[in-house]
Formats: structure tokens, C-alpha cells, sequence
């Protein structure tokens, strides 16, 4: 039976499962990830790019391409493949959380690729006024996502600190 690290990425080599508790909370919170779910808000940015373009949707060709060239990605693909300081501690804080944590926090995220894959189907349509009207919507499930990996999303066991991470809202305002 493969472990839940395994499940994410099949280049990735068998790690072993260990306590949680193990990792210290304070260099979680640091690395921006929530000590709670032990999740990183980093994972966001492979949706917050490709929603923020929804916005430039058939004002330029290349904006057009950079959507069409966004592709789905696992969490752990997503941090090997990621220039993220504390990568590792990503991938190793992953392997470790709760299981019906990582089931929705992945159906959330099938939803959200299949969305977009909505929205590219619809550009190669040259149906942009569809595909941007699908595309105002990307931020809510960004959220959604968001409230898992903080801990105060839709099926959360308990409210994560204050601490327990960045907040998408704090993410937004960076690019504001």
C-alpha cells in the first residue's frame, strides 16, 4: 500500500511517516505553513497566477497563451518543481497530515483544475466572454482551498490560529 506521500508524486522517493508533533510549529508558521494542517499557502500560487491573468482574458495574445499553457500539478510536484525556500519542509509536513484533511483539500483542487481546463477549452472555442465569465470565479474556489490549508475552510476539524499562516487576503494584497 502506497503512503500518502507516495500517492502525490511517483518520482518522489519512499519517505517515511512520522509523528506530526515532530516538527517544530515555529519553523512551520515561518515557512508559511500552517502548523495545524500542515499545509503551505505557497501551493496557492499555481492557481493565483493563472486566476490573476483571467482579468487580461483577450486583451493579448500572449496573456491567451499563458493561460492555455497552465497545467494541473500536485502538491508535491508543485514544490519540487518550485524555487519555495523551505520546499523540503513542505513535502515532509504533507506527508504527515491528517488523510480526510488531504481528500478534500485534493477534491477542492481536481475542482479547481477542472475549471480551468473549462476556461482553456473555451479559449481554444474563441469563446472568451465564457471563459472570462467562469474565470471570475477562480478566486472563490482559491478560497475555499485557502480555508483548508489554513484550517478554517469548509469541513475544517478546528480554527487554526491567527498564526497559522499567510492568508490569501495577505497573498493578494502582495500583488496589489
Amino acid at each position: 500500500m502506497l503512503s500518502r506521500f507516495e500517492r502525490f508524486s511517483s518520482s518522489v522517493p519512499v519517505m517515511q511517516l512520522g509523528n506530526p508533533d515532530m516538527i517544530d510549529a515555529d519553523r512551520l508558521r515561518a515557512a508559511n505553513i500552517s502548523p495545524d494542517t500542515l499545509l503551505a499557502t505557497d501551493f496557492l500560487n499555481h492557481y493565483n497566477e493563472v486566476a490573476m491573468l483571467m482579468d487580461f482574458l483577450g486583451s493579448d495574445d500572449e496573456i491567451n497563451d499563458e493561460i492555455l499553457a497552465w497545467q494541473p500539478e500536485g502538491y508535491v510536484d508543485h514544490f519540487q518543481h518550485s524555487g519555495f525556500r523551505d520546499r523540503d519542509l513542505a513535502i515532509e509536513a504533507f506527508a504527515l497530515a491528517d488523510s480526510g484533511l488531504i481528500s478534500r483539500f485534493e477534491k477542492a483542487c481536481k475542482a479547481l483544475d477542472q475549471k480551468i481546463l473549462s476556461i482553456q477549452q473555451l479559449i481554444v472555442a474563441n469563446e472568451l466572454s465564457a471563459a472570462s465569465e467562469i474565470g471570475k470565479t477562480l478566486f472563490d474556489n482559491i478560497g475555499t482551498i485557502n480555508g483548508l490549508i489554513v484550517g478554517d475552510g469548509p469541513g475544517a476539524q478546528h480554527a487554526a490560529p491567527d498564526d497559522a499562516g499567510i492568508s490569501q487576503s495577505d497573498i493578494d494584497n502582495l500583488f496589489s
